[in-house]
């Protein structure tokens, strides 16, 4: 282990590890929010054009 030089705790942040799980989060609620509608799949970035096509079928989600 190596101690950061920075703080006199010598503690480094790990912030970036809660944002990992946050984004597939998102996507599976608005997929669930979806399902009724027939919806099963949607890439990531979930855009409102890309939910619009997924809701009324056009092209690719």
């Amino acid at each position: 282990m190596t101690l950061s030089p920075t703080n006199p705790l010598g503690a480094k942040g790990i912030g970036e590890s809660g944002a990992i799980g946050s984004s597939p989060a998102v996507v599976n609620a608005v997929i669930d929010a979806l399902a009724a509608r027939g919806v099963t799949h949607l890439d990531m970035p979930v855009t409102p054009q890309r939910v619009w096509r997924a809701l009324h079928g056009t092209g690719v989600a």
